[in-house]
This record gives structure tokens, C-alpha cells and sequence, in this order.
């Protein structure tokens, strides 16, 4: 377990949380209302920090095996495990809230599509935010064709021929092509949109990035991840600036890419450069201590573990606070108790998916895996 990409896993995740509590935060003029004026401007790119960290870990967990067809089964079932023994019970919890608290978007949601996680449009998904584990499934397809087909040493040199052609016919789309311009992006088939989505630039960094460090796993690491996190802020700046604050829609997603993603992998391979090296919540550092775990690595594991959770519940757990009357409860406040009770909120919605990945996520992963013979 690299405890630094889950400590990454854990700060995406709450990036999300912020991002979402911040659309819906009374005004104040609270000093500390800067804390959510960020999450507005980058939160939503915790889903790019996300998508750079999955390439990475199927790639950095698949380098020494040589594949073939009963490994690239394996994986595909250990990945559809994964997904859905996580995402199944949050599902239901959707149908029960929104059928209450959102009838005009439950009714128009397509269920069997939104419950598989396929392609489709995003206003017909039962929770919004699991376009997301739809492109994940769609990775998943493609890294176990690759499995399937190529020798690890060959896998490098396909990857970054996809990743090449994929960015050109991206550049050509948006630059020439004006395809995701207003005008045009609604006139694209959904399908050419979705299965040549910028969005798997992030993964096939990602992955180029863990066979690079296992080249290259020691060196500078450090600068990596301050120059990526101070990128990453600027990226805020630059969606407030040029695209008032509306990067994250589908207009601007190859931007979003280039702004985001790029710093996701700087980041991404500085930390884990440090681990190699001792530094954070490594395992070297933890083994330094005598052989048992800091800290530092359960916080990581355990937040990190429950990082999917977080980004499943947090939709849910901020829809029932909103229709209960929070911010009906909390609108005569000061500025300052009003963020307090926001990232209290934010804090209860960390506290229940912690439970949940350590009394329901685990044990049902590891039931999937048993009935998928894993």
C-alpha cells in the first residue's frame, strides 16, 4: 500500500465535498469564507486528481505480471467488485432520498443505467456524481484489453501511442474542430463524446507516470508535489479569470485537463517519490519506527480506504441536510459560525463514510470477490 496516494485519495475526495458544500454556503463575510471560495474555484478537480490516481494504481499493481487471458478476467472482476459492492448500497440510498426530496429528478432518471453505471447523458443519472465511475468502468475495459493483448514491456509503448493519438484528435476537436464549442458539443453523438473524452488523457497519465517510476522511483520529489499544488491553485485563478468560475462544464473539459490534470500527475509523483524515499505516511518511514505503522499511514489508509465512500455519500448526506432546514437553522448566524457549521457538516460526512467502509464497504467487497471466485 502506497499511505501517500491515500492520503491523495482522502484530499480529492474531500476537494469534492468542499466543492459541493461551497454551491450551496450562505453568503458571509466571514474571514474564513476563503476556505470555501478555493473549494468553488478547484474542488470539482478532484475528480481529475481521482481519475490521474486510478491509472496510476492499475498500472503500478499490474507491472509484474505478464497478463494473459485468466489475469485480465481476474482484474476486470476484481476491478466490477470494486466498484459496485461501493456503489450499490449508496445507489439505493439514492432512490430512497431523491424519490422524496428530488421526485422531479428521480422521475426522470433512467434507474437501469444509472444502477450498471452505463453511458449516458448526465441529467438522467440517479447520482450526478457517478459519471465519474462510468469512465472508470470504460478504463477498466481498455486496461484489460491491454492486459489481454501485450507484454508489459509493451504495454508502455501502446499506452503512450494512445495517449498521443488521443490528444491529437482532442486538440483537433477543440481547436479545429470547434466541437465543444455551444454551438456544436450538443450536435456530437453522445457515444464519439464519451469514448474519446479528454477525461482519459488523466488515465493514461496516470499510468504512463507508474512506469516511469518504476524507472525512475527516487530523485526529486519534493518540488514535484509544491510546484503541482501551486498549479493546481492557480488553476483556480485561471477559471475565475477566463472562465468565470465554469471550467468544470463540458464546454471547457480539455482545458480543465490541461489545468488540472497536469498538476494531478506532478503531485501524484512527488508523493510517491517520497514514500520511496521515507518521507510522509510511507512505509519505510513506518518501519524506521520499529515496524509499526505511524499515525500518519492509518489516518492515510483508513480516510483513504474511505475516500470512495465520501464521494458517494456526500451528494446524499448534504441533500437531506439541505431539505431538513440547515441552512434555514444556521441563516441568522455570524459568518464565521456559519463555516464552522459547514465544516462540521463536512466532518459528519468524513465520520460516516469512515464507518461505512469499515462495517459495510469491506465486508461486501470482500463478498463480491468470493462470488465472482476471487
Amino acid at each position: 500500500m502506497l499511505y501517500n496516494i491515500q492520503f491523495l485519495r482522502f484530499v480529492a475526495a474531500m476537494l469534492v465535498v468542499l466543492y459541493h458544500s461551497a454551491a450551496r454556503l450562505p453568503a458571509n463575510d466571514s474571514i474564513f469564507r476563503s476556505l470555501f471560495s478555493v473549494g468553488e474555484a478547484v474542488g470539482f478537480a478532484g475528480v481529475d486528481i481521482f481519475f490521474v490516481i486510478s491509472g496510476f494504481i492499475m498500472a503500478y499493481t499490474t507491472s509484474d505480471h505478464s497478463g494473459g487471458g485468466s489475469f485480465s478476467l481476474d482484474f476486470a472482476k476484481r476491478r466490477l467488485a470494486r466498484i459496485f459492492s461501493g456503489y450499490w448500497p449508496f445507489f439505493i440510498l439514492a432512490v430512497v432520498i431523491f424519490s422524496y426530496f428530488r421526485a422531479e429528478h428521480f422521475a426522470t432518471s433512467n434507474l437501469f443505467k444509472s444502477f450498471f453505471l452505463l453511458p449516458q447523458s448526465l441529467n438522467l443519472v440517479l447520482l450526478e456524481v457517478t459519471w465519474t465511475l462510468t469512465y472508470e468502468l470504460y478504463f477498466y475495459l481498455l486496461f484489460s484489453l491491454l492486459i489481454l493483448l501485450f507484454k508489459p514491456q509493451n504495454r508502455y509503448r501502446i499506452t503512450l501511442l494512445a495517449f498521443i493519438c488521443l490528444l491529437s484528435l482532442n486538440l483537433y476537436q477543440h481547436f479545429i474542430a470547434q466541437s465543444f464549442s455551444a454551438e456544436h458539443i450538443y450536435l456530437q453523438p453522445f457515444w464519439i463524446q464519451f469514448l474519446s473524452s479528454p477525461f482519459l488523457l488523466e488515465f493514461f497519465a496516470g499510468v504512463l507516470a507508474a512506469w516511469w517510476l518504476g524507472k525512475k522511483p527516487v530523485g526529486l520529489a519534493l518540488i514535484w508535489v509544491l510546484t503541482g499544488s501551486i498549479l493546481f491553485l492557480i488553476g483556480g485563478l485561471i477559471n475565475e479569470a477566463l472562465y468565470s468560475g465554469l471550467i468544470a462544464q463540458g464546454f471547457h473539459v480539455l482545458p480543465r485537463v490541461f489545468i488540472y490534470g497536469v498538476p494531478a500527475v506532478m503531485i501524484l509523483v512527488g508523493l510517491v517519490r517520497m514514500e520511496k524515499s521515507g518521507v510522509g505516511a510511507g512505509r519505510r518511514a513506518a518501519k524506521a519506527q520499529g515496524g509499526e505503522v505511524s499515525a500518519a499511514a492509518r489516518f492515510s489508509s483508513i480516510t483513504g480506504g474511505a475516500s470512495y465512500a465520501i464521494y458517494l455519500s456526500h451528494i446524499l448526506i448534504l441533500t437531506l441536510a439541505w431539505n431538513l432546514g440547515f441552512n434555514q437553522l444556521v441563516a441568522g448566524w455570524s459568518g464565521s459560525m456559519i463555516i464552522a457549521a459547514y465544516v462540521l457538516l463536512m466532518l459528519c460526512i468524513l465520520g460516516f463514510s469512515v464507518l461505512h467502509y469499515s462495517f459495510i464497504e469491506k465486508p461486501l467487497h470482500k463478498l463480491f470477490k468470493r462470488l465472482l471466485g476471487l
